[in-house]
């Protein structure tokens, strides 16, 4: 038996046009914003320093979820609270049979939204590609049973995951799930301190020459702390330590040098190598 589907209010309309206006003046524009949700939770209203932007992030989770999918060396733009066209989410929501996203004391339908919407070049084709991602907590995906075996869960959740990856399946465009697993404390943290260092120009090649250095090091003496790394390759390119700090910063954000950022990183702690096990 089809279920009751919600109504498009006039408010919702009088949004979305208020909101496509702000696309014309202002470029992207988060549907979901910091002051809209009222909710318990931290909310954070980033300037993204690499887009130069603000950005409207709606829990801690998103807010590292963000850091590790913007500061990835092929991105060319992050998007987020992405809106999908109502009349699209209906009509899958229909044809999935399930109640679209309400108000479910008026039944009048709310705009689903998408995380994030990723623009990026693909490594092997070159292409300019975009992937949506949902973020949720990820004990909000799954469940483990009694013998270990981990399964999505069942209910509203999944419901409207089931809706919001059906309607990018139309869109042809990527659609994936990420979590807390993907984005940690630890490599937010980070990415965070690399990027203090962003907007300072230096040649790519003396970013990789200093790589080639610090690597050197690294494999002479791999419990060594970060700092006896980066005075090594600064003695040999007679640079100071500040310049040193500032060039490792760099070629880690930009993924020049293949640095773990599973944990958390300080310059008089030892480093690991993604090739030494790191994720």
């Amino acid at each position: 038996m089809p279920v009751r589907q919600p109504q498009i209010s006039k408010e919702i309309v009088s949004s979305l046009i208020k909101w496509k206006k702000e696309l014309v003046v202002n470029g992207h524009s988060a549907w979901v914003k910091v002051p809209d949700v009222r909710k318990m939770g931290r909310r954070h209203v980033h300037r993204c320093v690499r887009q130069n932007r603000i950005t409207h992030l709606l829990s801690d989770g998103e807010y590292r979820a963000y850091q590790v999918l913007v500061w990835r060396p092929n991105v060319l733009a992050v998007y987020e609270q992405v809106p999908i066209h109502l009349p699209l989410s209906l009509s899958v929501a229909r044809d999935l049979n399930i109640v679209h996203h309400r108000n479910y004391k008026t039944n009048e339908a709310y705009v689903v939204t998408t995380d994030f919407v990723v623009k990026e070049v693909d490594v092997k084709t070159k292409e300019i590609i975009s992937t949506a991602y949902s973020f949720k907590y990820w004990d909000q995906y799954y469940v483990i049973d009694n013998d270990g075996r981990v399964s999505l869960k069942k209910g509203r959740t999944l419901q409207k995951l089931k809706i919001e990856r059906e309607c990018w399946r139309r869109k042809n465009t990527k659609y994936k799930l990420i979590s807390e697993l993907d984005a940690t404390k630890a490599k937010c943290w980070n990415l965070d301190w690399f990027s203090q260092e962003w907007g300072i120009q230096i040649d790519r090649a003396i970013k990789v020459k200093f790589s080639e250095l610090f690597l050197e090091s690294w494999y002479g003496h791999p419990l060594s702390i970060i700092q006896d790394h980066i005075d090594f390759a600064c003695k040999k390119l007679s640079y100071s330590k500040c310049q040193g700090v500032t060039l490792f910063k760099l070629a880690a954000l930009e993924q020049i040098l293949p640095i773990d950022l599973s944990e958390k990183l300080k310059l008089y702690y030892p480093v690991k190598l993604l090739d030494q096990g790191g994720n």
